[in-house]
């Protein structure tokens, strides 16, 4: 089962979409097309880590012991339809399917 998401940064959808495509039966999300107005890039490992230590340094300030593992290697993010994916992600560890949704984040 093969469900299509459609997203617009900012809401626009004057300005165009991008596709996220879910394979309920591979258990797979994929951003297939970038939309007009979404941005890509490349983080590298350096990056990553930096805030994996960030992240570690507060865990141990509080006592946790579940730290971030650092990485070898960069990751790439599509800005806006990274959030898309974690929201529709959020929905479907429920076991909904979400028919329609808004992020948000600041």
């Amino acid at each position: 089962m093969r469900i299509v998401y459609w997203y617009f940064p900012e809401g626009k959808e004057d300005k165009g979409h991008g596709i996220i495509i879910v394979d309920k039966i591979q258990e797979e999300i994929d951003i297939t097309e970038v939309a007009p107005d979404d941005f890509e890039r490349d983080i590298p490992a350096e990056e990553l880590n930096e805030l994996a230590e960030a992240i570690n340094k507060m865990k141990r300030e509080a006592g946790e012991t579940d730290f971030v593992e650092m990485t070898t290697e960069s990751e790439h993010s599509i800005y806006y339809g990274d959030h898309a994916v974690r929201e529709i992600i959020k929905y479907l560890r429920k076991g909904e399917v979400p028919p329609k949704g808004m992020q948000m984040w600041y």
